[in-house]
Order: C-alpha cells, then structure tokens, then sequence
C-alpha cells in the first residue's frame, strides 16, 4: 500500500469522540397526575401523594393549635413535610399559604418566634386578607399579634432570589409561575421541565439558599459562543487537514509519474514537500480528532 494510503489509513483509525459519562442520577419514577400531565417522584416515595393529602395536613395542623393538640400538631407537621417530595400535583396559592400558617403555629409551640414571623410573612403574602380565627388564637393572643406584625412589607427590607428552571421549563414558587424568590422567606418551590412535567418539589427555609435547575442566562450565552466557536475550529482543522493531504497527493503523483533519471536533484524535493504535506495533514487531522473530542464532550 503506498504510503499515503497508509497514513490515510492510519488517520482513519484514530477513536471516535465519544462524550463523557454522565454522573448517576437519583432513582426516580413518573406518575401521571389525574390531568394526564407526568410528575417525577423519588424512588423513595412509597406511593404519590396528592394536593388533598397536604393540604389536609397543613388544616389538620391549625386545628391541632387551636386544641392545644402539641403532640398533634407535631403529626402533621412531619406528615406535610414527608408529603411534599411525593407530590404530582400543583401547588396552590390557597394551600401554600395553610402549610406556612401551620409551619408557623408549629415554630409558635417551640418558641421560635423568628420563625414564626418568616411564616406569617409568607402567608400574609399570599393571602393578604386571611385573619386568624378566635378559636386558633383569640385577639390578643401572642400569635395574633405575631400575625399582625407579619403585615409589614417585606420587599422593603428583603431583596429578592432569581429562580432558574430546567431549560425551556418553569418553577411555581408558592403555587404561582414566577422567576423571582423573597429573600428571607420560606417558600414552596415546584420545578417543571420543557415538557411541563413536575420534576421535584421542595420546601425551603428562609436561610436556605434558592437552587439552580438549569443554567444562569449568561452561562447559556457562554456555552454557545463556546458551541460556535468549537464547531467553527473543528471545522477550520479538517478543511486543512483536507487541503494539506490533496496537496500531498499531488506531490506524489509528481514523484511517481516523473520521466527524469533517479538522480535527477528535483526528486528529493518532490518527495520531501510530499512528506511535510503529508505529515502536516496528519497533524491537522489529529488537531480535528481531539476539537471535536472537546466540542462533544462540552456540547
């Protein structure tokens, strides 16, 4: 074979890019809600839960305070929390503000009033017009009072959380489609993806920090200027890896087609341009092969 065919054969065999491995995922199932739309669950969960499951949690919590129920109260606070992970329903405004009242009459019991006051102000937020019933905390009461100093603005003195959804997804924050999160403030968060599915759906505190499912704006413009300019390179690499090994050929086909004596002074030449030709294809070749290896691995 002559030794271009060689080195072309050679060239040919280098590895596919292949793209790396992705990390392992957890264990997660789909169930679809009773609208037919898909929710993500953990594996973990031993059967979906519904909207009516938690919001009967959250009102069973408010009953409980206003028996005096501790024990009770403790129940269903654990039962709203062990509840939301295995969620395939939409949260609503309504039943986000119920969970944060209960969350709040549950800090109430252990004396946290600073957390009482984040809650109350989630609520208030939601349901500005909600009072507290007589028999859960009578006027007066130090709830009531804690409910009443919750009526203050927060986004005076709170700033606020970008929210980043998957890509071409969105994120319910208290039950309402929004992609900006209250600083300071509890909140219930449901991310969805491109095909609205509810992929997961978390309770945050107030000191917790607001998750990310996707990329920043700016690191999505990054990675297609990055796209661009791989594929442009790549691109560049093979036409003259091309281009070197025509010409390389040509050089070739002078060499063996030549009528001169052998040691005619030109041949070495010929041969020798030949081979730089050929070798400089090979390396433009090779430079292609490991810049599409990156722009796969990157992509």
């Amino acid at each position: 074979m002559p030794p271009l065919s060689l080195a072309l054969a050679a060239l040919l065999s280098l590895p596919a890019a292949r793209a790396a491995p992705e990390a392992d995922a957890p264990e997660e199932r789909v169930e679809l809600r009773e609208d037919g739309v898909a929710a993500v669950i953990p594996t973990s969960c031993p059967a979906p839960t519904h909207l009516d499951d938690f919001s009967a949690a959250a009102r069973a919590g408010e009953r409980a305070f206003a028996a005096m129920d501790l024990l009770s109260l403790g129940d269903a606070r654990s039962e709203a929390l062990q509840t939301l992970p295995c969620l395939v329903d939409q949260v609503t405004p309504t039943v986000a503000a119920d969970f944060h009242r209960m969350m709040a009459m549950a800090a109430f019991t252990s004396g946290d009033e600073t957390k009482v006051l984040e809650e109350f102000h989630a609520a208030r937020r939601l349901e500005p017009g909600y009072t507290v019933p007589e028999e859960v905390a009578p006027e007066g009461h130090p709830l009531s009072d804690l409910y009443e100093r919750a009526a203050t603005n927060v986004l005076d003195s709170h700033g606020l959380d970008p929210v980043i959804p998957p890509i071409g997804g969105f994120v319910l924050v208290d039950g309402a489609e929004t992609s900006l999160r209250i600083q300071g403030l509890s909140a219930l968060l449901q991310a969805h993806d491109a095909q609205g599915r509810l992929v997961e759906t978390r309770y945050l505190m107030a000191d917790q920090p607001t998750p990310a499912w996707g990329p920043l704006p700016l690191e999505l413009e990054a990675r297609r200027r990055r796209r661009i300019a791989l594929g442009a390179s790549t691109g560049a690499a093979l036409l003259l890896a091309g281009g070197l090994y025509s010409g390389a050929l040509v050089q070739q086909h002078r060499f063996d087609n030549s009528v001169v004596p052998d040691d005619d002074p030109t041949l070495p030449t010929i041969q020798a341009k030949a081979n730089s030709l050929l070798f400089a294809s090979v390396g433009a070749a090779s430079l292609s092969v490991a810049l599409g290896t990156v722009t796969v691995v990157l992509w």
